[in-house]
């Protein structure tokens, strides 16, 4: 299917023309669309349904735990490969088997009648998928169309994934009470199937591919730009893994991602350990969900003006100091801090994309990208369920939060050494 055709649109400079409009934004539309509705189905899936599923199927705090960690982590890892292909071949191959794989797999987990098939389903089918093709491929796809304004789209496709899990999570709540969490998976599964196709039809890897240079590849008048800015250098995965500062923005990214998995997919069970009402506790985590919204565009548009070692750095102290904050206190009080904490390091996340984005140049993000991802996703598939264990075998989550302080502290401290890379390592990229 050949894209549409825009009027006056400029293939020199990557940017819109007299009457026309740059392909870029509707790829970045088309890739805000899928990551809505795919990641919004896939990340807050099981949580939605879980209180259905653990009573039908018996399972354990720790069961649960590992069914989220593990599709997360699964999913993490896949983006290593993922990653890598799309630097190389292009990401829309990815985007459609990707899109397909999330979408089937969550319908099946409507068949899924034990632990194990439970896992089969939601932890790989769909969390392959998801890394696959859905986020961050879809991130690799955005990054390529833009040198000038990246801060902006950057923060706007993380923005919304972020908004799908929101919206979707109660939507998914009411299906499950309505008709039922099985047929409910179904439902949304085929959605995601359906909205996969015309996605895939639209999406080009590069601006290359249509003739095109990146938004912003030829000088623009500077009271268009947010800040005067160089386009930045393309290091190679060698080049970028030998600074201070990749590995720096990875410390911190693992870590961040890590101790914020073990506060959402425990959100509930420490709630309710804390003595709030569990028919209340639904609402607290659809809340978390909503709060990242505005955390990670404003914390991504900030960075347009705002180094980002003093945003990564601050948000990680503010994130230690909320879960300290629940650790110490009881209640309903412990939930906002919990929304707080989650919503805060969400807005860091979109921040360290933004970073390698702007640093590192469009060469190798995708496998950059993936090498973060791939490192706290095999993280993801213990971490969240020791922690649900120990609550299983303590009563407790005293242990757990006190760790989890320490772990967001070491991450601030990590991206407070977040620079530039040097002239030297620029200039051999360059």
């Amino acid at each position: 299917m050949r894209p549409p055709r825009f009027p006056g649109r400029s293939r020199s400079a990557g940017a819109p023309g007299r009457g026309g409009v740059f392909y870029g934004w509707w790829v970045l539309a088309t890739a805000c669309g899928l990551g809505f509705f795919a990641f919004g189905v896939v990340i807050p899936g099981f949580l939605a349904f879980s209180v259905p599923i653990r009573a039908e199927l018996e399972l354990t705090s720790g069961q649960a735990a590992f069914i989220v960690g593990a599709a997360w982590g699964v999913g993490d890892i896949t983006s290593l490969a993922a990653g890598w292909l799309a630097d190389r071949y292009g990401a829309r191959r990815l985007v459609l088997i990707g899109g397909l794989l999330c979408g089937i797999g969550f319908a099946a987990l409507g068949l899924a009648h034990s632990f194990w098939a439970i896992a089969l389903a939601y932890s790989f089918t769909a969390s392959v998928g998801r890394g696959l093709g859905v986020f961050p491929t879809l991130m690799t796809v955005v990054n390529q169309w833009f040198d000038q304004r990246k801060a902006l789209v950057i923060a706007i496709i993380n923005t919304s994934v972020t908004a799908g899990a929101a919206a979707l999570l109660p939507t998914m709540n009411l299906a499950a009470s309505q008709i039922g969490w099985r047929a409910g998976a179904f439902l949304f599964g085929a959605l995601v199937c359906a909205l996969t196709l015309p996605a895939a039809a639209i999406i080009r890897s590069r601006p290359e591919d249509l003739g095109l240079q990146p938004y912003g590849a030829a000088p623009a008048p500077a009271r268009n730009r947010p800040r005067a800015a160089a386009r930045p250098p393309d290091y190679t995965v060698s080049q970028a893994l030998a600074t201070l500062t990749f590995c720096a923005i990875s410390v911190g990214a693992i870590l961040r991602t890590v101790t914020s998995d073990v506060l959402v997919i425990n959100q509930i069970p420490i709630l309710i350990w804390k003595g709030v009402a569990e028919e209340r506790t639904a609402f607290y985590l659809s809340l978390t969900y909503f709060a990242t919204i505005p955390a990670r565009f404003g914390m991504g548009l900030a960075a347009l003006w705002v180094a980002p070692r003093w945003l990564l750095g601050g948000g990680m102290i503010v994130v230690a100091l909320c879960t300290i904050a629940a650790l110490l206190l009881g209640g309903d009080t412990v939930a906002w801090f919990l929304i707080i904490a989650s919503a805060t390091g969400q807005g860091t996340s979109a921040l360290a994309w933004i970073a390698v984005g702007e640093y590192f140049g469009r060469r190798s993000f995708g496998t950059l990208v993936g090498m973060m991802t791939v490192f706290y996703g095999v993280s993801g598939l213990i971490v969240p369920a020791v922690a649900g264990s120990v609550f299983d075998r303590t009563g407790s989550f005293l242990p757990v939060l006190a760790v989890l302080a320490v772990l967001q502290a070491l991450s601030a401290a990590s991206f407070f050494l977040v620079r530039r890379p040097a002239a030297r390592a620029a200039a051999a990229a360059a």
